[in-house]
C-alpha cells in the first residue's frame, strides 16, 4: 500500500496535469481563432487602419507647385446651369495663361458633344491658349455588356491637348489609398493624371498615396476668381493647375485617410504631390513564419510570468512593431502589413487572461462591463440627443429628463426632475392614457404618436410625442420573486419649421401665387366633394378681353396688375356661396353653390359689370372687357369634368357670336362642337392623303381678249358630306395649324399644273396671312418652285389686306426673300377689310384685285362707280395693275374696260375648270374660249 507522502504527490500530478490539459486546450482554441482571423479579412482590415494612424505621424505640407482650381457651390452660383457650356472652360484657359499657370489639367468629362461652337472655341483654346493642357480620360463597367467602356474626350478637343487617365480605384471600405500610373485603353496605355503631372513615366503598377501630405495645404482658387481675374498677381506663375468639382451638387467626392472627404480633384492632386515628393509608398509584408515564432514566445513568456508581466510584454510587443513600422514609414515611404503580428500578440495576451481568469468569473466579468457601459451609453443618449426625453414611473414620478425636454417645455434647467404634474396639461393625459392601456407583457407597449402646440397661439411651437409604455424587472423583492415595473418614456420633437413649411406648402399648392385665389387643382378638389355629396353647382367661365395687347403693349408687370385687380374686383362681387378660382392665364372659374340657372345669370353680368370697368393701373387707363360661359344642370349631368367643358364651350360662345357677354350652355353647343371635331379630324386626314382638287378660273386681259393666268381655287369632295366649301373647311385648317399643310399642298399642285399651260399663263395661288405670319411660307414656295421646275415669274401669290394688320419687321424680311426668288404679289379682296394706302408703297404689291362687290353693282351704283374709278386711277399712279373679280355681263367688262381695268375674273369668261379643260381652253386660244363660253362655264361648282 502506497504511503501518504506517495498519494499527495500523486494528486498533485493529477492536478498539474489536468490544468496542463487545460491550458493546453485553451493555446489550441486560441490557436485556431487566430488561424481563423488569419485566413479571413480581418488582416487587411486591420492593416487599413493601422496604415490610416500612421498618416497622423508625420503631416506634411504640399509643395505649392500644383494649385486647385475649384468648381464650387459659388462658381455654380454666379453661373447658374449646369453642365457649362465649354466656351467658359476655354475663357478660364486664357485666364490660366495671362496669370502665368505652366500647366492646366481638367477632371472633367468632355467625352460627349455640346453646341459646336462652344467646342471649336475650347479646341481653340486648348491649342492657343499658352500652358500645357491635359483632359480627362477613363474608363468603366458598362452594366449591360459586362465590358469595360472608354470614355475620351471628342476628336475636336483631343487634337489640341494630350489625355490622362483618372481612374480612381476604391478599397473595399469606401476609402482612396492608391493610384494607378496608367490605364489601357483599346491597347494604348494612357498615363494618369498624377504621374504625368509629376513627370513619372507610366508603368502597370498602382503607387501608394501618401495622407500623410496635409490636404489643406494644397493651394486652392475658385473657378470663377480666377475666370473674371480676382486672384493676386504673380500667385500662379509657373504653377500646374487642376480644374475639378469640388461642389456637393456634382457628387465627384471620395473618403480618403485623414482628411475625411474630399473632391476627386484633391485625389489627383494628393498623389500628385506623393510623387514629386517621392513618397509613393511600396507595401511590405512580413515572412509569414513570423506569426507561429512570435506566438511560441510568447506562450513560453506567458507560462513562465504572471499576468501582469505578460501583458505588459504583448503591449511593449504591439508598440515595438509600430514603432518599427512608423520609421520605415516616415523614413522610407514603406508601410509595413504588421496586422498578422499584431494579432499574434492579442492571441497571446488573450490566452495569458483565459489562463488566469475562471471562465465564469470572466463572463461576469464581462457581463458587468457591458452593464456599466450601457448604462452610459443610455445616459449620453437621454442627455446630449436631438430629441426631447421624459421618462415617468408608474406613480408619476419623473426619473429620467434631459436639457432639451426642460427647454421646449419650459421647465427650470436645473433643479429635481419632479413629477409628471409638472409638465404642461397636453402631454399629461396621453401618459396617463398609455400606461393604464398597456397590458403587463413583456413585450413593449405600442408608441402613441401626437402633435401638440406649447405656448402663445400667436408664436406657439409645434411639438411632435410619442408616448412608449414599457415594464422592467425588479429583483429587489424578498424571496427573489421579480416584480414588474411600468414606465413611460415621452419623447418630443421640435417640427414648427417643418409644418410650418407644409402649410406653406399646401396653401402654395392649392392657390395662384400672382392673384392668391384658389387654382385648379383647388377647383378639382371641390368640385369632386360637392359631387360626392350630390350637391348642386353651376360653373362659370370668364377671361379678358384683349388681356394679350395690354401684355405686349404695356409688358407683363402691368398685366399682372390687372390680374390681381381682376381677381379682387371678382372676388368682391360674388356672395358667400360662391368662390373664384385662377385656372391659368387670364382664365378664371366661379364655383356657385346652386343650380338656379337665373341666379347664375345675375351673378355672370355682375362679374361682366365689375371686370368692365377701367383700371388705373402703373399710370395707365386700361379698358378691357369680359366674357362669361354659364354651365349647370341641364340634363341631369352633375360631373365635375363635365360642367367644366361645357363652361368652356359657352364662353368660347360668348366670345364668337353676337349672342352677348353671358351665354348659357346648352345640349346644341355640344353637337355643334362635336361637328367642329369631326370636321378637323377628316380634314386632318384629306391633308395626310391629298384628298384635294384644284380647279382655275381663267383670267383675261380686258383690251387684248387675251389670257393672261387663272386663279387656284382649292375643293375637297368629301365622301360623306359631299363637295365641302373652302369657306367651311378654310377658317378650321387657320385655327388648327393645319393651314400650313394645306397651304403647301396646293402650292405644290398650282405650280406642277401650270407647266402645263404657255409660258404667258400666270398661276394666282391664295395664301393665307398665317402662312406669312407664323409659318415658313419663303420655304415652301421654294420648295414648290424647285419640285415643280416652274418659272418663279409665272407664280403670283394672292394676300388679303389682313396679312398687314399688326405689321411687323418679320413680315417686310418674308417679302424681300420671296422677292429674291421671282414671284410676284397681288392684294386680294381690295377695298373691303382693313384697307389702307401705306400697303401699297411699303410692300411690293404688283396687282390689285378689286373685289366683286363693286364689280356686282355697276353701273347702277355711283358708289362702286367712284371707288372703282378711284381705284383704277390710284393704282394706275403708283404703275400697278388691276384686276376686277366677279364679272358676269359684257356691260360690266365695257365700263371696266372704259375705266382702265387691265384685266377680268368671271362668269363672263369661265367658270372654275379643272386641270384638263384649263390646259384645253389656254392651248386653244381665242377659238378655244368661244367654245367654253357656250358648255364650259358650267363645268366646275360655282364654289370661291
Amino acid at each position: 500500500m502506497p504511503s501518504p507522502t506517495i498519494r499527495t504527490i500523486r494528486r498533485r500530478a493529477a492536478r498539474l496535469t489536468v490544468a496542463d490539459i487545460r491550458s493546453l486546450a485553451t493555446l489550441l482554441v486560441v490557436a485556431a481563432c487566430l488561424a481563423a482571423a488569419l485566413l479571413s479579412g480581418v488582416p487587411a482590415a486591420l492593416d487599413k487602419a493601422l496604415s490610416d494612424a500612421r498618416f497622423m505621424l508625420g503631416s506634411q505640407a504640399a509643395s505649392g507647385e500644383i494649385v486647385l482650381v475649384d468648381i464650387d457651390a459659388r462658381s455654380l452660383g454666379e453661373v447658374g446651369v449646369w453642365p457649362w457650356p465649354r466656351r467658359l472652360h476655354a475663357d478660364l484657359l486664357h485666364a490660366a495663361a495671362e496669370a502665368g499657370a505652366a500647366r492646366v489639367a481638367f477632371d472633367v468629362d468632355f467625352s460627349a458633344r455640346t453646341g459646336p461652337e462652344d467646342d471649336a472655341a475650347f479646341a481653340e483654346a486648348l491649342a492657343s491658349a499658352g500652358p500645357e493642357t491635359f483632359l480627362a480620360a477613363f474608363v468603366q463597367h458598362d452594366p449591360a455588356s459586362g465590358a469595360m467602356l472608354a470614355s475620351m474626350p471628342i476628336a475636336t478637343l483631343l487634337s489640341a491637348s494630350w489625355p490622362v487617365s483618372i481612374n480612381v480605384p476604391v478599397d473595399d471600405d469606401g476609402r482612396v489609398r492608391r493610384f494607378p500610373l496608367s490605364i489601357d485603353v483599346d491597347g494604348e496605355t494612357i498615363g494618369s493624371m498624377p504621374a504625368v503631372l509629376a513627370g513619372r513615366e507610366a508603368g502597370t503598377d498602382d503607387f501608394g498615396i501618401d495622407h500623410g501630405i496635409d490636404a489643406a495645404s494644397i493651394p486652392r482658387v475658385s473657378f470663377v476668381d480666377l475666370l473674371h481675374g480676382r486672384i493676386a498677381h504673380g500667385a500662379l506663375a509657373g504653377k500646374t493647375l487642376i480644374v475639378g468639382a469640388s461642389a456637393i451638387e456634382l457628387h465627384d467626392l471620395f473618403p480618403v485617410p485623414g482628411a475625411g472627404i474630399v473632391s476627386g480633384s484633391t485625389v489627383i492632386a494628393l498623389a500628385a504631390e506623393t510623387l514629386k515628393q517621392g513618397r509613393a509608398l511600396v507595401p511590405w509584408q512580413p515572412p509569414l513564419a513570423l506569426v507561429p515564432l512570435v506566438l511560441a514566445l510568447g506562450v513560453w513568456f506567458a507560462v513562465r510570468q504572471g499576468l501582469r508581466r505578460s501583458l505588459l510584454a504583448a503591449a511593449l510587443a504591439a508598440l515595438a512593431f509600430e514603432a518599427v513600422a512608423a520609421w520605415f514609414y516616415l523614413d522610407r515611404a514603406v508601410m509595413i502589413e504588421t496586422a498578422a503580428l499584431q494579432l499574434s500578440v492579442a492571441a497571446v495576451a488573450l490566452w495569458s487572461l483565459v489562463r488566469e481568469f475562471d471562465l465564469r468569473q470572466f463572463r461576469l466579468w464581462v457581463s458587468r462591463v457591458e452593464t456599466r457601459n450601457t448604462a452610459r451609453l443610455l445616459e449620453r443618449v437621454v442627455d446630449d440627443g436631438f430629441d426631447a426625453i421624459v421618462i415617468v414611473d408608474e406613480v408619476g414620478r419623473i426619473m429620467r429628463i434631459n436639457d432639451v425636454a426642460r427647454r421646449l417645455l419650459d421647465l427650470p434647467p436645473d433643479g429635481a426632475p419632479g413629477s409628471l404634474a409638472d409638465l404642461p396639461p397636453a402631454f399629461v393625459e396621453p401618459v396617463r392614457e398609455a400606461m393604464a392601456s398597456t397590458p403587463e407583457t413583456g413585450s413593449r407597449g405600442t408608441p402613441v404618436r401626437r402633435i401638440a402646440r406649447q405656448g402663445d397661439a400667436d408664436d406657439a411651437r409645434i411639438l411632435e410625442y410619442a408616448v412608449s409604455p414599457f415594464w422592467l424587472e425588479d429583483r429587489r423583492r424578498a424571496g427573489g420573486e421579480g416584480h414588474r415595473l411600468r414606465y413611460a418614456s415621452l419623447v418630443l420633437h421640435d417640427v414648427t419649421d417643418r409644418e410650418r413649411a407644409q402649410e406653406r406648402l399646401r396653401f402654395a399648392a392649392f392657390h395662384d401665387s400672382l392673384t392668391g385665389l384658389p387654382n385648379r387643382r383647388a377647383l378639382e378638389e371641390q368640385l369632386d366633394t360637392l359631387a360626392a355629396d350630390g350637391a348642386p353647382v353651376a360653373l362659370l367661365a370668364f377671361d379678358l378681353d384683349r388681356f394679350k395687347g395690354v401684355n405686349d403693349a404695356l409688358g407683363h408687370a402691368t398685366g399682372d396688375a390687372v390680374l390681381t385687380e381682376t381677381a379682387r374686383r371678382a372676388a368682391t362681387a360674388l356672395p358667400p356661396e360662391a368662390t373664384v378660382f385662377r385656372i391659368g392665364g387670364d382664365e378664371f372659374l366661379v364655383l356657385l353653390r346652386s343650380a338656379d340657372r337665373e341666379r347664375a345669370r345675375r351673378l355672370a353680368e355682375r362679374v361682366v359689370a365689375e371686370v368692365g370697368r377701367p383700371y388705373e393701373v402703373n399710370g395707365h387707363r386700361i379698358s378691357i372687357g369680359t366674357s362669361v360661359g354659364i354651365a349647370a344642370e341641364v340634363d341631369g349631368c352633375r360631373d365635375a369634368s363635365v360642367l367644366r367643358r361645357r363652361a368652356d364651350v359657352a364662353l368660347y360662345q360668348a366670345k364668337r357670336t353676337a349672342a352677348g357677354p353671358v351665354v348659357e350652355f346648352d345640349l346644341s353647343m355640344d353637337a355643334a362642337r362635336l361637328e367642329r371635331l369631326a370636321l378637323e379630324r377628316d380634314l386632318t386626314d384629306a391633308i395626310e392623303a391629298g384628298a384635294f382638287e384644284l380647279a382655275y378660273q381663267p383670267q383675261i386681259g380686258l383690251r387684248s381678249g387675251a389670257w393672261t393666268g387663272a386663279e387656284a381655287l382649292v375643293r375637297w369632295r368629301h365622301p360623306e358630306r359631299g363637295l365641302v366649301s373652302p369657306a367651311e373647311f378654310i377658317p378650321v385648317a387657320e385655327e388648327t395649324g393645319l393651314i400650313h399643310r394645306l397651304g403647301a399642298l396646293v402650292l405644290h399642285a398650282a405650280c406642277r399644273d401650270a407647266l402645263r399651260w404657255p409660258e404667258t399663263i400666270k398661276v394666282a395661288v391664295n395664301v393665307s396671312p398665317l402662312q406669312f405670319l407664323t409659318g415658313d411660307i419663303v420655304g415652301t414656295v421654294r420648295s414648290a418652285l424647285a419640285a415643280s421646275g416652274l418659272d418663279p415669274r409665272r407664280l403670283e401669290l394672292e394676300i388679303t389686306e389682313s396679312a398687314f394688320v399688326g405689321e411687323n419687321h418679320r413680315l417686310a424680311g418674308i417679302f424681300e426673300d420671296l422677292l429674291a426668288l421671282g414671284v410676284t404679289f397681288a392684294l386680294d379682296d381690295f377695298g373691303t377689310g382693313y384697307s389702307s394706302l401705306g400697303y401699297l408703297h411699303r410692300f411690293p404689291i404688283a396687282k390689285i384685285k378689286i373685289d366683286r362687290s363693286f364689280v356686282t353693282d355697276i353701273p347702277g351704283s355711283r358708289h362702286s362707280m367712284a371707288v372703282l374709278r378711284s381705284v383704277v386711277v390710284l393704282a394706275d399712279g403708283l404703275g400697278i395693275r388691276t384686276i376686277a373679280e366677279g364679272v358676269e355681263t359684257p356691260n360690266q367688262a365695257d365700263i371696266l374696260r372704259e375705266l382702265g381695268c387691265g384685266e377680268g375674273q368671271g362668269y363672263l369668261y369661265s367658270r372654275p375648270l379643272d386641270i384638263e379643260r384649263a390646259s384645253a381652253l389656254f392651248a386653244g386660244g381665242g377659238e378655244e374660249r368661244e367654245r367654253f363660253e357656250g358648255t364650259e362655264r358650267r363645268a366646275m361648282p360655282a364654289l370661291v
